[in-house]
């Protein structure tokens, strides 16, 4: 009898939870759609400093490794470092390329773009910078208005930086996948209310699963940092203040030490290839 009265009640809440579940998909989709408009702003018009600023630190980088190397090889010779750089690698992630032709080939027939997070089945390649770019300008930790944001960024930048260093699409991909970083999602791993279709749940408890993965993404989309910026970004606007131009302004103070770095580093390198070649 109590299972039958449970039953009667589902059935009555039937077009209630439906009506909710709407509202939860019409919620995440305004969010979505203003994240997107709110990125598409910030690529405008902070974008080129971003990549600036992104392609110097990556050239820094490489530039201060290439310092070291030199260092150590004249501590302790040429011989000792060939020995050292000839140690056993990681194994190195597999890349899309690396896999079998037939599987590249069923790859390529399927249509899941860039700008299509919501297809399911099959993905496309794109081009692996193309999806670094829009990974990096949505977490650059730059764009981070307080001490926690830019830590969050920072630790995802770290994941972005090592799969695009070892040309790890695969990993880009997934990394795309989790939040809808800039609008890049191509497996929708968190939000697939179409997949829950087991014929043995009852209406009802499929509808309850559905509202849960909805609420738990819009959860997830909006703790991202870009979401906060956007809402610091209205009100520095109701302030008199445009935050985007004074974030400009700390983007090219920053891209300009950047290069003055890097041409002292530069500097460094030249100096001390002159100097070995003098001392042979």
């Amino acid at each position: 009898m109590y299972n039958i009265k449970m039953k009667a009640g589902f059935i009555a809440n039937l077009p209630k939870t439906r009506q909710e579940l709407q509202d939860a998909k019409a919620e995440l989709e305004q969010l979505e759609k203003q994240i997107r408009v709110f990125e598409a702003t910030v690529d405008s018009r902070l974008g080129d400093l971003l990549d600036q600023l992104s392609d110097l630190n990556a050239e820094t980088a490489a530039l201060n490794e290439e310092i070291r190397k030199i260092r150590e090889g004249r501590l302790f010779g040429t011989d000792l470092m060939e020995y050292s750089e000839g140690a056993p690698r990681p194994t190195r992630p597999q890349k899309l390329t690396d896999l079998p032709p037939q599987l590249l080939t069923s790859l390529d027939k399927t249509q899941v773009s860039v700008d299509n997070p919501y297809a399911l089945h099959g993905m496309q390649i794109p081009d692996i910078k193309t999806l670094y770019r829009k990974l990096a300008r949505r977490y650059h930790p730059d764009l981070a208005r307080n001490a926690a944001d830019r830590a969050q960024s920072n630790r995802q930048m770290v994941e972005i930086n090592q799969a695009y260093s070892a040309g790890d699409i695969p990993a880009l991909l997934n990394l795309a996948g989790m939040d809808i970083p800039y609008g890049v999602d191509i497996t929708q791993q968190n939000y697939q209310p179409d997949r829950l279709s087991d014929r043995s749940l009852p209406e009802a408890e499929k509808l309850e699963i559905q509202i849960k993965a909805v609420r738990q993404r819009i959860t997830r989309l909006s703790d991202l940092p870009i979401v906060r910026l956007s809402l610091e970004v209205k009100l520095a606007r109701h302030q008199g203040r445009d935050l985007l131009h004074e974030i400009a302004g700390e983007l090219r103070y920053k891209v300009a030490r950047k290069t003055a770095e890097r041409d002292y580093l530069n500097a460094q390198i030249l100096a001390s290839r002159k100097f070995l070649a003098d001392g042979e």
